[in-house]
């Protein structure tokens, strides 16, 4: 009883240090998903501008933390593209897809996928109605 009870200790203690060692551009994206999924778009551009920011001065990225900030442009990208749809006014609307379009070229940029290449061309096409 006792081997048993040292082991789920330990394998708790184990998954708790696993799950803590994540880093802060991986729970900033996290947190701008579950604040978009939610509709909250101020606080989800926040934490996305965070992991913009966080990678901003390197030169030199490693795979992985290119897809994150890859990532984080294009979700930057369809915030800023559902804002221009949500706005009345033409000017605003016309100044939220231009922010939009740099963030998808940017994203594309980075890492040339095709679902980042579609958002991009659909704030393209946007831009020109």
């Amino acid at each position: 009883m006792k081997e048993n009870m040292k082991k789920i200790l330990l394998t708790t203690i184990i998954m708790l240090v696993i799950y803590s060692c994540r880093s802060n551009t991986e729970l900033n994206m996290e947190r701008g998903e579950y604040f978009y999924q939610i509709g909250k778009l101020e606080q989800a551009t926040l934490e996305y501008n965070k992991v913009v920011g966080h990678y901003s001065n390197r030169s030199k990225l490693s795979y992985e933390s290119t897809q994150i900030l890859a990532n984080a442009h294009h979700n930057l990208a369809v915030i800023w593209f559902k804002r221009g749809y949500q706005s009345n006014d033409e000017i605003e609307k016309m100044s939220y897809l231009g922010i939009a379009n740099m963030e998808a070229k940017r994203s594309y940029y980075l890492q040339p996928k095709d679902v980042y290449k579609e958002t991009w061309d659909k704030i393209q096409k946007a831009m020109k109605q």
